[in-house]
């Protein structure tokens, strides 16, 4: 009997808001006896080399991948991109523009909670905690405030001071969904749409296929197995591949191979990436 395969594409390193050095990610996926796994850092490819190091050190074949922030109308809709050629000096160039608006955004965010609520942060602190300027997101910040005891927890943080729609929110320099899509197809990789059951609109989701993108991480760690379910079943009615991952960061649950995928998946995305 042939044995099976299977891959989680969709974790997160030191490189961006994850806890795990990529080293340290792959460790922990080398004992769930995966094959393989994607690194898919927010707007960074930097930790996808030591992860490949690591990779074969483990046995873990190791996927290229990003993950892009883009808008479209009110909705923050999250790609994910494998195989892509990032080493390109274009490709590099839009992602340190976009990070470095993100270090910008921060800093108003660490400013409005310390002068709309008082709170006891330090701006260079985070920064500190984050591993670098070219790092910092807003889940950091959250982890500072964990660690001041304002709040209990990632999600408390993001829902009652700086999520979307809260006094310390601060907007942030997003690609439409057609740029990152073009972007990562120019770079030679596979655009998908990540965690769609997270997008509070169905109804967008056949606006966003008709944009291009080639595959829909239907499985999810936060996705019902319903949602999985219509989710497999919109991917094949448009003949697009099925992809799925934990989104592990590591203070939390899920963790690196909670959600995974048949290896299959791989193989489609390296044959639509043209890599085969």
């Amino acid at each position: 009997m042939k044995n099976i395969k299977y891959a989680d594409l969709h974790n997160h390193t030191t490189a961006s808001d994850g806890i795990f050095t990529p080293n340290e990610l792959v460790r922990h996926a080398s004992t769930k006896g995966l094959a393989a796994i994607g690194i898919t850092d927010h707007d960074t490819t930097d930790g996808i080399y030591e992860a490949q190091k690591a990779g074969k050190n483990y046995g873990i074949e190791i996927i290229p991948g990003i993950e892009l922030n883009t808008q479209e109308d009110k909705f923050e809709i999250h790609l994910l991109g494998y195989f892509m050629d990032y080493n390109l000096p274009w490709f590099q160039d839009i992602l340190t523009k976009i990070r470095d608006s993100r270090y910008y955004r921060a800093q108003k965010i660490v400013n409005n909670l310390v002068n709309i609520y008082g709170m006891d942060l330090e701006f260079e602190d985070i920064i500190h905690k984050a591993g670098g300027r070219h790092n910092i997101g807003r889940t950091h910040i959250a982890r500072a405030m964990i660690d001041k005891g304002i709040v209990k927890s990632i999600p408390e943080a993001f829902e009652k001071f700086i999520g979307e729609g809260c006094k310390a929110y601060v907007k942030r320099y997003k690609l439409t969904v057609p740029e990152g899509i073009n972007m990562i197809k120019k770079a030679g990789g596979v655009p998908v749409l990540a965690h769609p059951g997270l997008i509070s609109d169905d109804s967008i989701i056949e606006r966003l296929i008709s944009y291009g993108i080639l595959g829909i991480e239907a499985y999810h760690s936060k996705h019902t197995y319903q949602q999985s379910q219509k989710y497999v079943e919109l991917a094949e009615a448009n003949g697009l591949i099925i992809t799925g991952g934990s989104d592990c960061h590591g203070d939390s649950s899920p963790m690196v191979g909670d959600i995974v995928i048949n290896y299959e998946s791989v193989n489609e995305l390296r044959r639509i990436a043209k890599l085969s």
